[in-house]
């Protein structure tokens, strides 16, 4: 199966501009099996929506992740997960293991600690993997508040240095993850993981990538 790991839409990130529909019919023709919703949560993004209540903004958050499902039937495996941005840093997080009411029993995630927010997933079985770290905004954060690293981030817009990440985290302990960083058209289908095992739920990827079970796709290819 091959899955797209890391996925903005228009509906609930303010700099995507490719609507869950359209993302959809993209990703079904480029031969993917899965994509994981990875919309914006964050101050900012809040702001920008003018949500008055952490359950309006959750409601927004989630927006994307239901009209892909809807818009996918059977064609194409739509899982839940969030792109965190915390107050203390610049610095991004993708959870994957997420189920919607995580986010409702949470509120306000940005406003924790990565110490924090670290805790608060192990206890739901979340995995946190921190997205692109060596971009010239971010820095790699503490590998033991960690599950993972996304080693390679496929957007052409950002130098994200993935050679230097890859070589950072290859021989760590941590899961290695890949995702195009999908906002527009140019940045279809450039990375995510292939595996033999099925996955049809959030359970099943987070197994899988606990297994590493799995092959990173680089660059649109399989390496």
């Amino acid at each position: 199966m091959k899955i797209e790991m890391h996925t903005h839409t228009k509906e609930s990130s303010p700099c995507a501009h490719i609507d869950a529909a359209q993302m959809v019919r993209m990703y079904t023709n480029e031969g993917y099996d899965a994509v994981v919703i990875t919309d914006h949560y964050n101050k900012w993004s809040m702001e920008q929506m003018g949500a008055v209540s952490s359950d309006e903004y959750s409601d927004y958050v989630l927006s994307g992740f239901y009209a892909a499902k809807k818009a996918a039937s059977d064609n194409l495996i739509i899982l839940p997960g969030i792109e965190v941005t915390l107050l203390e840093s610049p610095n991004d997080y993708l959870l994957y293991g997420i189920k919607p009411d995580f986010l409702y029993n949470n509120p306000y995630l940005y406003k924790l600690t990565l110490r924090e927010l670290y805790s608060l997933c192990h206890k739901n079985d979340i995995l946190l993997v921190q997205a692109h770290p060596c971009r010239a905004y971010c820095s790699p954060a503490p590998f033991e508040l960690l599950d993972g690293i996304e080693v390679y981030n496929g957007n052409p817009r950002h130098n994200s240095n993935n050679d230097k990440t890859y070589n950072m985290a290859v021989n760590s302990d941590l899961i290695l993850t890949s995702g195009s960083d999908f906002h527009q058209t140019e940045d279809l289908a450039h990375g995510g993981i292939i595996t033999n095992s099925e996955i049809y739920d959030i359970k099943d990827l987070t197994n899988v990538l606990k297994s590493s079970d799995y092959s990173l796709i680089r660059d649109g290819e399989c390496q």
